[in-house]
């Protein structure tokens, strides 16, 4: 697959981004498996919907831990920064982050390259790291 077309799917499999606040990604897929489990595989929230949707089409949702052990304000800017590249429409997000710091100051434009920079980075580290699908048999 060329570079460019790794790098458009791989942002296209975002449907979610979150600060990495401990063991809250992973309280989503317990909120889902719940569903799941009760045979419920429609909900009003479009995060657990499109879970439900993964797993209904026999595949596994990846959750891809980066930036870890930063304070919260740079969790949170980074966050920020990668829903403005991604654009909020194209995410299951509610709202869009908040910046903190020097990053607030910045217009637009460069906040989004940050935000960029941060995702191509995400996606080096999910290259090298390989993915595992988390199924709902995964999940206790």
């Amino acid at each position: 697959m060329p570079p460019t077309e790794v790098w458009k799917t791989f942002l296209e499999s975002i449907f979610y981004v979150g600060k990495g606040k401990r063991a809250r990604p992973y309280s989503h897929l317990y909120d889902a498996v719940k569903l799941w489990n009760a045979g419920m595989i429609n909900d009003s929230n479009k995060k657990l919907q499109h879970i439900l949707d993964i797993w209904k089409a026999d595949l596994g949702v990846i959750c891809l831990h980066v930036f870890q052990n930063v304070i919260p304000v740079e969790a949170y800017t980074r966050e920020a920064a990668m829903i403005a590249a991604l654009k909020l429409k194209n995410l299951r997000n509610n709202i869009l982050g908040q910046f903190y710091g020097t990053p607030l100051t910045w217009s637009a434009q460069q906040q989004n390259k940050l935000g960029v920079a941060l995702l191509y980075k995400a996606m080096m580290i999910f290259l090298n790291e390989g993915e595992r699908q988390l199924k709902p048999s995964d999940i206790n």
